[in-house]
């Protein structure tokens, strides 16, 4: 685990670096600059360039290695274990990962594990001195060649075990092993029985023994001794009659044999054809698309004529049919199929990540949300503790996190879920639906694109570009439009609850295009026209608008989904009133969906005076769902908007009464409140905290350190206060308004006029229409 010796940068150098890595992210430039971030001790600065190494060469081990690394250098053991078991998803020969993760299981005590894999190592590269100084100093004895064992006599081959599953579908439960050699038969040599280094070969994961165990033929055989007094010697009729049994046996042998043969073969021909449909089971299952879904059950129902107890194909079966009910609208049918493979997997009695991920989402798509967040993510701790962390057990969990409103959580199973599976679109669709609903849009953005990247014209990351880049000040509609065509033309075609989504976004193109229209000169609405198919007339738009919305809910009467889209919509349009009824749609048919009371509160508190039914809706939904942080949050934010800081600040504390729960945003409310009230080391507490767990969101990060500065300021320390405002500045330059807090600080001093018209003159040109217009205008000298 050592490494060459580096020699210390330069600021100069460093600043290089820096904005080597800044010009190009995606670049190898990350590897560099993290390693100088390591060496300097800047551990923080190091885990989040290498994590931006881990997103832009998710199939490289190299950046998952350098960030265990980091985390070795703090003595978080586990975490640099668990990074080096994910390089070793993607590059399972590459002898540094090898020689890691044997070190760190040793140290961890692993000692049989750790040292197996510092074997590896060396088998990759036997010439490697640093791998050879680690198996002396482990004391682990290198494998010298055996020499071959003389074969006496051929012995037929056992058949095999019918293959049950890969071993990335089925955790598999140890059996005894059962002998299959026959009493008075030639043992197969030994070599045949172990591995090169002697050890014997464990089970293949997720078999099964056969049925029928072969049978076994006992020969005894009778010598006639000459030298044996003739009183002692059989009678000649006896002898007779065991050689006439001699002979039966010998001729019976053969038959055996033969017999056996074709029952091997058999064997054989059954586990190929298993595991072949396992396979397309399995790859069919990674596109993630209503087709795909399709393809997977039909592939594990012929899994299934072949062994019908094959837990592998019952979990497929399961896990599919449980998303062909809950997100593509496949109806009762589609769940019926999905709790039928679940009681019948449950005889197996073995262990198989689809079966629980189909046992979570069945009971969330049930209404139990609560119930099955609470026992996935028992399952999913006690794996991880057993070092069988689950990338598909991650992902359900994240996605079952975000419908319940903790999106922090969600966010940290999802990233978790990626560094397992780097390659899984599914992953990368949730994750730009997290940080969407967190408000952090280019990271959404560039997770959507990374499932498309490796699933082109995924249907859930195209509908959830289009939705994303529809919720933006000034969205592009051509690409919108682009994007929809995409999914309402594309052959093979989306489910029709992913056309029906789409047909409701369209809906909402139309009206944000028509909404729009108005503002622009003829020459550039005829243009805007031509992009998106939106006629220029504002009553034939809207005919289309309500055409587009007809034709969803016809393909899918059964989504709330479109509820919330057509809420959204009137929202768009100033329909305040319309928007809280269609989204109350949304919540009658689906009350466990955290973000429907989010969207919920937002379009009361958008109307005057709303903030109370704002208040009441929440409270109503907290009551029927149990905690759930964003919607304390908004309850939190509801009794602000009404002045009701104390209860506002009882929602707040309420959101991060969890020690271990990061709740950032309820902690930069509630050191606004105390920066309004002078409690200013109450108000500090809370934003250093908030900046801290806002990390990997770095416009959040320039919030809570501007916040920050204006608590020093309003302290009278101006020294900290011109500390924080560059912080912020540092972490997120596009953030509005910290240009006016710190040119307002810097007024008061004549020295720094320059300065400030500057800054002032920054936020003229950010926020033209910004709260701070009037006075940041007077001190840009406008």
């Amino acid at each position: 685990m050592s490494t060459s010796p580096s020699k210390t940068l330069s600021p100069t150098e460093l600043a290089k670096l820096e904005h080597s890595f800044a010009s190009d992210p995606s670049s190898d430039a990350y590897k560099p600059l993290a390693e100088a971030y390591l060496d300097l001790g800047r551990f923080m600065e190091a885990m989040v360039v290498c994590k931006k190494g881990v997103k832009a060469h998710p199939t490289a081990a190299d950046p998952r290695l350098l960030l265990a690394r980091v985390y070795a250098a703090q003595n978080k053991d586990k975490k640099a274990l668990e990074e080096v078991q994910g390089a070793l998803q993607v590059q399972p020969e590459d002898k540094a990962a090898l020689r890691m993760a044997g070190v760190l299981q040793i140290k961890g005590g692993e000692s049989e594990t750790g040292r197996a894999n510092l074997l590896k190592a060396y088998q990759a590269d036997p010439g490697d001195p640093e791998t050879v100084t680690l198996l002396q100093q482990y004391k682990v004895e290198i494998p010298r060649p055996v020499a071959p064992t003389p074969v006496l006599a051929p012995v037929a081959t056992p058949p095999p075990a019918a293959v049950e599953a890969p071993a990335a579908a089925t955790l598999p439960v140890a059996s005894p092993p059962v002998s299959s050699t026959p009493v008075g038969r030639v043992s197969a040599p030994a070599q045949a029985r172990t591995g090169p280094s002697g050890a014997s070969r464990p089970a293949e994961a997720g078999t099964r023994p056969p049925s029928q165990r072969r049978p076994q033929i006992v020969v005894e055989e009778v010598e006639d001794d000459e030298d044996e007094p003739s009183s002692r010697r059989k009678p000649a009729a006896g002898g007779n009659r065991s050689k006439m049994l001699s002979l039966v046996l010998l001729l019976l042998i053969p038959l055996f044999a033969g017999g056996y043969g074709w029952y091997s073969a058999q064997a054989k021909k059954r586990g190929r054809e298993l595991k072949k449909n396992l396979d397309v089971a399995t790859e069919q299952l990674k596109h993630d698309s209503f087709v795909s879904y399709k393809k997977a059950c039909e592939a594990a129902d012929l899994a299934l004529e072949v062994d019908p107890d094959s837990t592998a194909a019952h979990g497929y079966l399961a896990y599919a049919y449980a998303i062909r009910w809950g997100e593509h609208g496949g109806g009762d049918d589609a769940r019926r199929q999905a709790e039928e493979h679940l009681a019948a997997a449950q005889k197996t009695q073995e262990l198989s990540s689809h079966l629980i991920a189909a046992q979570a989402l069945v009971k969330t798509y049930s209404g139990k949300g609560k119930e099955a967040l609470t026992e996935l993510d028992a399952q999913v701790k006690d794996l991880n503790d057993k070092n069988k962390a689950s990338s598909l057990l991650y992902l359900t969990l994240g996605l079952i996190q975000m419908n319940a409103g903790d999106l922090e959580r969600s966010r940290d199973s999802l990233e978790r879920a990626q560094t397992l599976a780097p390659d899984d679109p599914r992953v990368y669709a949730g994750l730009g639906a997290v940080y969407r609903r967190l408000g952090q849009d280019n990271t959404a953005w560039k997770n959507y694109d990374f499932a498309l990247r490796y699933e082109k014209d995924h249907p859930e990351s195209l509908l959830g570009r289009s939705l994303l880049m529809l919720e933006q000040d000034e969205p592009n509609y051509g690409l919108v439009n682009q994007m929809i065509k995409k999914l309402l033309e594309v052959d093979p075609p989306p489910s029709p609850r992913q056309l029906a989504a789409a047909q409701l976004a369209r809906s909402l193109l139309i009206a944000r295009v028509s909404l729009a229209m108005p503002t622009l000169k003829p020459d550039v609405q005829q243009k805007l026209a031509e992009a998106t198919g939106v006629p220029v007339d504002a009553a034939k738009a809207k005919a289309e608008v309500l055409k587009a919305e007809e034709t969803g809910f016809a393909l899918d009467k059964q989504n709330p989904e479109l509820n919330l889209i057509k809420g959204r919509r009137l929202l768009a349009e100033g329909n305040f009133d319309a928007a809280a009824e269609e989204i109350r749609k949304a919540i009658k048919v689906d009350a466990s969906r955290a973000q429907f009371h989010v969207e919920l509160a937002k379009a009361l508190m958008g109307k005057p005076g709303g903030e109370k039914e704002a208040s009441e809706a929440l409270t109503t939904a907290l009551k029927t769902m149990g905690d759930s942080p964003k919607l304390v949050v908004m309850l939190g934010n509801a009794y602000r908007r009404q002045n009701k800081l104390d209860d506002a600040l009882a929602q707040y504390q309420r959101a991060v009464k969890d020690p271990k729960a990061k709740n950032p945003e309820a902690r930069l409310a509630m050191g606004g409140i105390y920066r309004e009230r002078s409690e200013w080391d109450k108000a500090k507490e809370q934003l250093e905290k908030a900046s801290q767990e806002f990390f990997g969101q770095p416009d959040r990060v320039a919030m809570a350190l501007t916040e920050l500065g204006r608590v020093y300021q309003g302290q009278g320390n101006a020294a900290k206060a011109d500390e924080s405002f560059q912080r912020a500045l540092t972490s997120d330059e596009g953030y509005s308004p910290v240009y006016y807090f710190y040119a307002a600080l810097l007024a008061k001093d004549p020295k720094q006029t320059a300065k400030v018209r500057t800054l002032a003159q920054e936020y003229v040109k950010r926020e033209p229409k910004g709260e701070y217009l009037t006075d940041a205008q007077r001190l840009a000298g406008n």
